[in-house]
């Protein structure tokens, strides 16, 4: 686990830190949101960035919307000591993973850190095998992917040659092709990819 500080005071940085390197983490300290920025390509090595949320410079929720802006997928917590229900609704909002008041205890923070970890690979997971799914369906035919978005209608093979205009036989044919390059076993396996990859087009 490699995890960030951001924060203003040091006392609250070094406490945090001297913790978390207890629990096995590797924990890097910066007193301002721009001296991340400043370390070249810092933020694609990085789990977790745990923000103050008013520090000088860039702000804690300045940091989540400049993540969010440049695509950067690494999970970032806000602290602050002077939190209210309208600044966690915004941060959350802005793409923030969790929102903790000061004072708070450091087993919280860690319980936070662990679940932005765990989240961000169930992430990088799914879009790992939304990415192969994309490729083997960009690898079939014109025709199988017609027989796909009619079979996934309940459509039957008789009615899609009809359809197609084609003869049964070679709707059969198509279809076993497609079925395999998808690597569906079944027309409920297929119905699921055909669901996800019209879901992340949108």
């Amino acid at each position: 686990m490699r995890v960030a500080l951001i924060d203003d005071d040091p006392a609250v940085l070094d406490s945090l830190r001297l913790y978390l390197e207890r629990k096995g983490m590797t924990v890097s300290c910066f007193s301002t949101a721009d001296a991340v920025f400043a370390a070249k390509d810092y933020s694609a090595q990085l789990d977790c960035v745990v923000a103050d949320v008013r520090m000088p410079g860039m702000s804690g929720l300045d940091l989540v919307r400049r993540f969010a802006n440049e695509g950067i997928p690494v999970p970032v917590i806000l602290i602050t000591g002077h939190g209210d229900i309208d600044m966690a609704v915004a941060a959350i909002k802005l793409g923030a993973f969790d929102f903790i008041e000061k004072p708070f205890d450091e087993s919280r923070l860690l319980e936070s850190i662990e679940n932005a970890a765990s989240d961000i690979q169930d992430k990088q997971l799914v879009t790992a095998e939304l990415s192969d799914l994309r490729s083997r369906f960009e690898g079939l035919s014109e025709r199988q992917r017609q027989v796909l978005e009619l079979a996934v209608l309940g459509i039957s093979n008789k009615e899609i040659a009809t359809r197609l205009g084609i003869s049964f036989k070679t709707v059969e044919i198509h279809r076993a092709w497609m079925m395999e390059r998808m690597g569906a076993r079944n027309l409920a396996e297929l119905v699921r990819m055909d669901m996800q990859l019209k879901g992340s087009r949108t």
